[in-house]
């Protein structure tokens, strides 16, 4: 199969296939390669619902398609001259750049050849004699001149600058579109969180990070009865429960650490803390914040049901590693649910 596109390669073009391909290399953590800019423009454009198929179940079992991965499905349905098209997209960015050192170069050339011409004009007035009349017509001929040149250089500096204004335009507004689907790639769609992907991401770094604090935590947080809540009311209610106490924990959690939805009900958090005591009050009036959400009817605005949570801590040791500080977590959330649900409990490493 091979891919049609336009003849001119343009930046806007580039462009907009970057805006199409990238968010899924950036979400599914694959390189922003050739190989894999071509498997995902054919991707997007739907042009092989084979291809797409085959990819989608990839991507379901492995979260990713990694490059033997990818190099085989380009193998089986795209051609080298789809790569070679996407080599030339690849290299926007660097017709950008070397479009603007060429005009450093023409603005250049301009400039050295308006200082030639000060220099000839001021050897000209130098030698006129006005007791002449062609030292008049030396003058005239030197202002005529320079006003030329000043005139030209002027229009050429203001072509230079709106250029240099076009590039950067272009630039940021790539360099958005990355920031943006990296973004996307990493948060709840439903809640703003950053998602289980980007915990996985930065769980490890904390477990690394030699804390300054005293207290580092990881807390799991899951909500009390919700499948109840869901089959009772419905999945939109059930919805607007999960984004109010996403709402909870990012307004509470931000100054003391970083907040994710782990998946379904379950939220998550890690943190840090000057003391044990400080963590337990912190953790207790998150968990009172949201005891005082309430989910009411619209038309009666009746209350359907008052929200809790449980909270499940695991304290940081020194050797922690990812596997065992979520498993302690995981304990701690668990003996919250036994001994009753609306509380915290705490393992320590």
């Amino acid at each position: 199969m091979i891919l049609t596109a336009q003849a001119d390669h343009s930046l806007s073009y580039s462009s907009h296939c970057l805006k199409l391909a990238i968010p899924f290399m950036v979400k599914y953590k694959m390189p922003i390669t050739p190989l894999n800019y071509a498997l995902w423009y054919c991707y997007v454009s739907e042009k092989n619902q084979d291809l797409n198929k085959e990819l989608d179940n990839i991507i379901k079992k492995y979260k990713t398609c990694d490059h033997e991965q990818a190099k085989r499905l380009f193998n089986k349905y795209l051609s080298k001259d789809d790569l070679s098209l996407f080599y030339q997209l690849s290299t926007g960015f660097n017709n950008v750049v070397g479009k603007v050192h060429q005009d450093i170069n023409e603005a250049l050339t301009y400039s050295a050849e308006f200082n030639l011409a000060l220099q000839e004009c001021r050897e000209t007035l130098n030698k006129a004699d006005i007791s002449q009349e062609s030292g008049f017509d030396d003058v005239l001929d030197c202002v005529e001149r320079l006003s030329d040149e000043s005139a030209a250089l002027q229009s050429r500096a203001q072509d230079f600058q709106n250029q240099l204004a076009m590039a950067y335009s272009e630039i940021t507004e790539l360099k958005q579109e990355l920031v943006r689907s990296r973004s996307k790639a990493e948060k709840d769609p439903l809640t703003g969180l950053y998602n289980r992907g980007k915990f996985d991401e930065d769980i490890t770094r904390f477990c690394q990070t030699n804390d300054l604090a005293e207290v580092a935590v990881l807390t799991m947080v899951d909500i009390d009865h919700f499948k109840q809540f869901n089959d009772t009311f419905g999945h939109q209610k059930g919805d607007q429960v999960l984004r109010a106490v996403s709402a909870k924990l990012l307004k509470h959690v931000s100054s003391v650490g970083q907040a994710y939805r782990y998946g379904g009900e379950e939220f998550c958090f890690t943190a840090q803390f000057a003391s044990i005591s400080d963590m337990t009050n912190f953790t207790q009036q998150l968990r009172q914040a949201v005891t005082k959400l309430q989910i009411k009817d619209p038309n009666s605005n009746k209350v359907l049901s008052q929200v809790t949570a449980s909270f499940g801590i695991a304290i940081k040791a020194k050797n922690s590693n990812p596997e065992q500080l979520i498993a302690k977590a995981d304990k701690a959330l668990y003996l919250a649910k036994e001994h009753g649900r609306n509380r915290i409990e705490i393992v320590e490493e």
